[in-house]
Protein backbone atom coordinates (compact mmCIF):
# COMPACT_ATOMS: atom_id res chain seq x y z
CA UNK A 1 0.00 0.00 0.00
CA UNK A 2 3.27 2.43 0.62
CA UNK A 3 3.91 1.49 -2.76
CA UNK A 4 0.88 3.29 -4.23
CA UNK A 5 0.95 7.72 -4.82
CA UNK A 6 -1.37 9.83 -2.85
CA UNK A 7 -3.31 11.04 -5.97
CA UNK A 8 -4.37 7.49 -7.09
CA UNK A 9 -6.04 7.04 -4.12
CA UNK A 10 -7.80 9.99 -4.09
CA UNK A 11 -11.71 10.00 -4.45
CA UNK A 12 -11.77 13.67 -5.99
CA UNK A 13 -9.28 12.94 -7.98
CA UNK A 14 -11.04 9.56 -9.02
CA UNK A 15 -13.99 11.54 -9.71
CA UNK A 16 -12.30 14.64 -11.84
CA UNK A 17 -10.82 11.88 -13.98
CA UNK A 18 -14.17 10.36 -14.38
CA UNK A 19 -15.54 13.79 -14.87
CA UNK A 20 -13.32 14.74 -17.96
CA UNK A 21 -13.33 11.43 -19.61
CA UNK A 22 -16.88 11.86 -19.71
CA UNK A 23 -16.39 15.48 -20.79
CA UNK A 24 -14.33 14.24 -23.44
CA UNK A 25 -16.46 11.24 -24.63
CA UNK A 26 -19.17 14.23 -25.22
CA UNK A 27 -16.95 16.18 -27.32
CA UNK A 28 -15.80 12.93 -29.38
CA UNK A 29 -19.65 12.69 -29.79
CA UNK A 30 -19.88 16.29 -31.33
CA UNK A 31 -16.97 15.64 -33.30
CA UNK A 32 -17.77 12.67 -35.16
CA UNK A 33 -20.74 14.01 -37.03
CA UNK A 34 -19.26 17.01 -38.12
CA UNK A 35 -15.75 14.67 -39.33
CA UNK A 36 -17.54 12.33 -41.01
CA UNK A 37 -16.63 10.01 -42.96
CA UNK A 38 -12.96 11.28 -41.85
CA UNK A 39 -11.82 10.32 -38.22
CA UNK A 40 -11.24 12.97 -35.67
CA UNK A 41 -8.07 14.92 -35.93
CA UNK A 42 -5.73 13.64 -32.45
CA UNK A 43 -6.19 16.36 -29.63
CA UNK A 44 -4.13 17.53 -27.24
CA UNK A 45 -5.58 16.06 -23.59
CA UNK A 46 -5.18 19.05 -21.45
CA UNK A 47 -7.52 20.74 -19.23
CA UNK A 48 -7.30 24.40 -21.76
CA UNK A 49 -8.24 22.17 -24.67
CA UNK A 50 -10.78 20.58 -22.87
CA UNK A 51 -12.34 23.98 -21.53
CA UNK A 52 -11.97 25.24 -25.29
CA UNK A 53 -13.97 22.48 -26.51
CA UNK A 54 -16.60 22.50 -24.11
CA UNK A 55 -17.19 26.65 -24.41
CA UNK A 56 -17.28 25.88 -28.14
CA UNK A 57 -20.08 23.25 -28.08
CA UNK A 58 -22.39 25.17 -25.61
CA UNK A 59 -22.21 28.00 -28.62
CA UNK A 60 -22.69 25.84 -31.19
CA UNK A 61 -26.05 24.36 -29.13
CA UNK A 62 -26.99 28.17 -28.14
CA UNK A 63 -26.77 28.76 -31.97
CA UNK A 64 -28.69 25.59 -33.23
CA UNK A 65 -31.62 26.51 -30.47
CA UNK A 66 -31.73 30.11 -31.44
CA UNK A 67 -31.85 28.47 -34.96
CA UNK A 68 -34.59 25.99 -34.06
CA UNK A 69 -36.89 28.59 -32.28
CA UNK A 70 -36.61 31.15 -35.36
CA UNK A 71 -37.62 28.57 -37.36
CA UNK A 72 -40.57 27.20 -35.54
CA UNK A 73 -41.45 31.51 -34.87
CA UNK A 74 -41.36 31.85 -39.02
CA UNK A 75 -43.75 28.82 -39.74
CA UNK A 76 -46.49 29.81 -37.21
CA UNK A 77 -46.47 33.20 -38.60
CA UNK A 78 -46.68 32.18 -42.51
CA UNK A 79 -49.18 29.18 -41.04
CA UNK A 80 -51.05 32.42 -39.32
CA UNK A 81 -51.00 34.26 -43.09
CA UNK A 82 -51.58 31.84 -44.82
CA UNK A 83 -54.72 30.31 -42.30
CA UNK A 84 -57.77 32.12 -43.42
CA UNK A 85 -58.45 34.66 -40.03
CA UNK A 86 -62.07 33.69 -38.47
CA UNK A 87 -63.33 36.88 -36.99
CA UNK A 88 -66.07 36.30 -34.07
CA UNK A 89 -68.09 39.66 -34.93
CA UNK A 90 -68.72 38.61 -38.51
CA UNK A 91 -72.01 36.81 -37.75
CA UNK A 92 -73.34 39.22 -35.40
CA UNK A 93 -72.25 42.00 -38.31
CA UNK A 94 -73.94 39.68 -41.08
CA UNK A 95 -77.19 38.80 -38.58
CA UNK A 96 -77.69 42.88 -38.52
CA UNK A 97 -77.26 43.31 -41.96
CA UNK A 98 -79.84 40.71 -42.58
CA UNK A 99 -82.63 42.65 -39.94
CA UNK A 100 -81.85 46.43 -41.56
CA UNK A 101 -84.32 47.87 -44.13
CA UNK A 102 -82.79 49.23 -46.91
CA UNK A 103 -83.39 52.51 -45.90
CA UNK A 104 -81.58 51.77 -42.18
CA UNK A 105 -78.80 49.99 -44.74
CA UNK A 106 -78.50 53.27 -46.48
CA UNK A 107 -78.48 55.28 -43.98
CA UNK A 108 -75.85 52.96 -42.02
CA UNK A 109 -73.69 53.17 -45.37
CA UNK A 110 -73.94 56.92 -45.38
CA UNK A 111 -72.72 57.02 -41.99
CA UNK A 112 -69.62 54.98 -42.57
CA UNK A 113 -69.20 57.08 -45.79
CA UNK A 114 -69.25 60.22 -43.91
CA UNK A 115 -66.86 58.75 -40.88
CA UNK A 116 -64.24 58.19 -43.55
CA UNK A 117 -64.88 61.41 -45.23
CA UNK A 118 -64.30 63.43 -42.14
CA UNK A 119 -61.51 61.04 -41.37
CA UNK A 120 -62.44 59.85 -37.91
CA UNK A 121 -63.17 56.25 -36.81
CA UNK A 122 -65.69 56.96 -34.31
CA UNK A 123 -69.21 57.30 -35.64
CA UNK A 124 -70.37 59.47 -32.76
CA UNK A 125 -72.76 62.54 -33.27
CA UNK A 126 -70.59 64.68 -31.14
CA UNK A 127 -67.07 63.37 -32.85
CA UNK A 128 -68.67 63.92 -36.07
CA UNK A 129 -69.81 67.58 -35.60
CA UNK A 130 -66.30 68.10 -34.58
CA UNK A 131 -64.82 66.65 -37.61
CA UNK A 132 -67.01 68.37 -39.28
CA UNK A 133 -66.40 71.71 -37.72
CA UNK A 134 -62.74 70.73 -38.24
CA UNK A 135 -62.99 70.16 -42.41
CA UNK A 136 -65.14 72.84 -42.43
CA UNK A 137 -62.48 75.47 -41.14
CA UNK A 138 -59.53 73.39 -43.05
CA UNK A 139 -61.54 74.48 -46.43
CA UNK A 140 -62.23 77.70 -45.56
CA UNK A 141 -58.09 78.21 -44.73
CA UNK A 142 -57.14 76.36 -48.59
CA UNK A 143 -60.13 78.99 -50.11
CA UNK A 144 -58.01 81.62 -48.91
CA UNK A 145 -54.76 80.06 -49.70
CA UNK A 146 -55.90 79.63 -53.65
CA UNK A 147 -57.54 83.16 -53.58
CA UNK A 148 -53.59 84.78 -52.65
CA UNK A 149 -52.23 82.46 -55.21
CA UNK A 150 -54.45 83.52 -57.68
CA UNK A 151 -54.28 87.25 -57.07
CA UNK A 152 -50.03 86.68 -57.03
CA UNK A 153 -51.07 84.59 -60.12
CA UNK A 154 -52.57 87.70 -61.72
CA UNK A 155 -49.63 90.62 -60.44
CA UNK A 156 -46.65 88.55 -61.88
CA UNK A 157 -49.22 88.19 -65.58
CA UNK A 158 -48.86 91.59 -65.56
CA UNK A 159 -44.79 92.41 -64.71
CA UNK A 160 -44.28 89.73 -67.18
CA UNK A 161 -46.47 92.15 -69.55
CA UNK A 162 -44.56 94.88 -68.75
CA UNK A 163 -41.10 93.12 -69.62
CA UNK A 164 -41.72 92.33 -72.37
CA UNK A 165 -43.37 96.12 -73.04
CA UNK A 166 -39.82 97.59 -71.93
CA UNK A 167 -37.65 94.90 -73.83
CA UNK A 168 -39.72 95.48 -76.84
CA UNK A 169 -39.30 99.55 -76.57
CA UNK A 170 -35.16 98.92 -75.68
CA UNK A 171 -34.71 96.63 -78.66
CA UNK A 172 -36.47 99.52 -81.19
CA UNK A 173 -34.94 102.10 -79.45
CA UNK A 174 -31.85 103.43 -82.07
CA UNK A 175 -29.93 105.97 -79.33
CA UNK A 176 -29.19 102.71 -77.69
CA UNK A 177 -28.04 100.53 -80.93
CA UNK A 178 -23.91 100.29 -81.26
CA UNK A 179 -23.01 102.73 -83.99
CA UNK A 180 -20.32 101.41 -86.50
CA UNK A 181 -17.53 103.99 -85.13
CA UNK A 182 -18.16 102.49 -81.93
CA UNK A 183 -17.73 98.82 -83.13
CA UNK A 184 -14.90 99.60 -84.87
CA UNK A 185 -13.53 101.22 -82.17
CA UNK A 186 -14.50 98.48 -79.60
CA UNK A 187 -12.84 96.16 -82.42
CA UNK A 188 -9.64 98.57 -82.23
CA UNK A 189 -9.53 98.30 -78.46
CA UNK A 190 -9.91 94.29 -78.15
CA UNK A 191 -6.79 93.77 -80.74
CA UNK A 192 -4.88 96.16 -78.72
CA UNK A 193 -5.39 94.90 -75.99
CA UNK A 194 -4.34 91.62 -77.24
CA UNK A 195 -0.92 92.84 -78.35
CA UNK A 196 -0.53 94.78 -74.96
CA UNK A 197 -0.75 91.37 -73.17
CA UNK A 198 1.14 89.78 -75.68
CA UNK A 199 4.40 92.06 -75.25
CA UNK A 200 3.67 92.17 -71.57
CA UNK A 201 4.49 88.46 -71.74
CA UNK A 202 6.96 88.65 -73.48
CA UNK A 203 8.48 91.21 -70.89
CA UNK A 204 7.50 89.01 -67.94
CA UNK A 205 9.77 86.08 -69.76
CA UNK A 206 12.52 88.48 -70.41
CA UNK A 207 12.89 89.85 -67.19
CA UNK A 208 12.67 86.63 -65.83
CA UNK A 209 15.40 85.11 -67.17
CA UNK A 210 17.35 88.25 -66.88
CA UNK A 211 17.04 87.28 -63.13
CA UNK A 212 18.03 83.91 -63.21
CA UNK A 213 21.20 85.61 -65.30
CA UNK A 214 22.07 87.50 -62.08
CA UNK A 215 21.62 90.55 -64.12
CA UNK A 216 18.76 91.89 -62.41
CA UNK A 217 18.43 92.31 -58.45
CA UNK A 218 15.08 91.76 -57.32
CA UNK A 219 13.38 93.82 -55.06
CA UNK A 220 16.02 97.14 -54.22
CA UNK A 221 14.51 99.28 -52.26
CA UNK A 222 15.53 102.90 -50.68
CA UNK A 223 17.99 101.23 -48.74
CA UNK A 224 20.29 99.77 -51.02
CA UNK A 225 20.36 102.91 -53.19
CA UNK A 226 21.18 104.54 -50.52
CA UNK A 227 23.64 102.07 -49.50
CA UNK A 228 25.22 101.74 -53.26
CA UNK A 229 25.19 105.88 -54.01
CA UNK A 230 27.63 105.39 -50.52
CA UNK A 231 29.91 103.19 -51.92
CA UNK A 232 29.79 104.97 -55.31
CA UNK A 233 30.98 107.67 -53.43
CA UNK A 234 34.03 106.33 -51.92
CA UNK A 235 34.67 104.78 -54.93
CA UNK A 236 34.73 107.98 -56.79
CA UNK A 237 37.04 109.47 -54.10
CA UNK A 238 39.79 106.18 -53.86
CA UNK A 239 39.56 107.08 -57.81
CA UNK A 240 40.54 110.83 -57.04
CA UNK A 241 43.54 109.52 -54.90
CA UNK A 242 44.90 107.27 -57.20
CA UNK A 243 44.88 109.35 -60.21
CA UNK A 244 46.82 111.99 -57.94
CA UNK A 245 49.45 109.26 -57.42
CA UNK A 246 49.72 108.08 -60.87
CA UNK A 247 49.91 112.45 -62.12
CA UNK A 248 53.08 112.30 -59.85
CA UNK A 249 54.35 109.89 -62.45
CA UNK A 250 54.01 111.85 -65.38
CA UNK A 251 56.92 112.65 -67.56
CA UNK A 252 59.00 109.05 -66.39
CA UNK A 253 60.20 106.60 -69.25
CA UNK A 254 57.93 103.76 -69.72
CA UNK A 255 60.88 101.64 -68.76
CA UNK A 256 60.75 100.63 -65.07
CA UNK A 257 64.92 100.81 -65.02
CA UNK A 258 64.75 104.14 -67.22
CA UNK A 259 62.33 105.46 -64.50
CA UNK A 260 64.08 104.04 -61.42
CA UNK A 261 67.15 106.69 -62.69
CA UNK A 262 65.19 109.34 -63.66
CA UNK A 263 63.31 109.31 -60.02
CA UNK A 264 66.91 109.17 -58.14
CA UNK A 265 67.97 112.10 -60.48
CA UNK A 266 65.14 114.16 -59.53
CA UNK A 267 65.71 112.69 -56.02
CA UNK A 268 69.81 114.13 -56.22
CA UNK A 269 68.27 117.46 -57.25
CA UNK A 270 65.92 117.82 -55.00
CA UNK A 271 68.55 117.46 -52.17
CA UNK A 272 70.65 119.98 -53.77
CA UNK A 273 67.69 122.71 -54.22
CA UNK A 274 66.56 121.69 -50.05
CA UNK A 275 70.71 122.46 -49.52
CA UNK A 276 70.70 125.51 -51.65
CA UNK A 277 67.56 127.06 -50.04
CA UNK A 278 68.78 125.87 -46.65
CA UNK A 279 72.40 128.47 -47.53
CA UNK A 280 70.48 131.07 -49.18
CA UNK A 281 68.11 131.17 -45.50
CA UNK A 282 70.93 130.65 -42.98
CA UNK A 283 72.86 133.75 -45.11
CA UNK A 284 69.54 135.94 -44.55
CA UNK A 285 69.57 135.33 -40.97
CA UNK A 286 73.28 136.53 -40.46
CA UNK A 287 72.83 139.92 -42.29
Amino acid sequence: MDLLSEPLLSPSKAKQAASDSRAWADIHAFLGPLFHPEPIPPLERNTATLSALQSLISHCEAVTERNSLLAAARAEALQELTTPSSDPTLPIINQINECLTPSGSGALDTLASLSIVFGGTSTEPAAMAQSLVNLTRSEHEISQQLQRVEVLHQQLKLEHVRAQELLQKLRSEESLQPSEPLVQKTSDWNRGTKGLNMKIGEYKERASRMERAGAVKPEVGIPEIKGQEKELRDLEKRVRGLEGRVRGFEGLPPDKDMALLEVERMRRELEGLVRKRDGLFEGLVEK
